[in-house]
């Protein structure tokens, strides 16, 4: 039987910067996604795909966007103890700022 490459922790608060959500933190690693789980919501992604730009992360790692509504939110998942930045990377045409983070639920 194949192991899991899911791990999940419940209750957790995210701070977006202007809305908090709640829900389960969900991370696949098999595909690389970090996602917030509520069963009366869609699910809110965390990460992002930079495969378009020829990047994937490590395993147990992730990618995850510093600009627009997601701006701060590396820092603020470090802080609770969900992340560990990993790097940090330049994409896109307009130079924005990702990071590859190490997911510690």
């Amino acid at each position: 039987m194949a192991e899991s490459t899911t791990t999940a922790k419940h209750d957790v608060t995210v701070n977006f910067g202007c809305i908090e959500l709640t829900g389960s933190l969900v991370h696949d690693d098999e595909h690389r996604v970090l996602e917030l789980e509520d069963a009366e919501e869609p699910a809110e992604p965390i990460s992002i795909s930079l495969q378009g730009y020829g990047l994937t992360p490590e395993p147990g790692n992730v990618f995850i966007k510093d600009w627009s509504e997601h701006s701060g939110l590396t820092a603020r998942l470090a802080q609770a103890g969900l992340v560990k930045p990993v790097r940090e990377l330049t994409v896109g045409p307009f130079g924005s700022t990702a990071y590859e983070v190490q997911v510690t639920l």
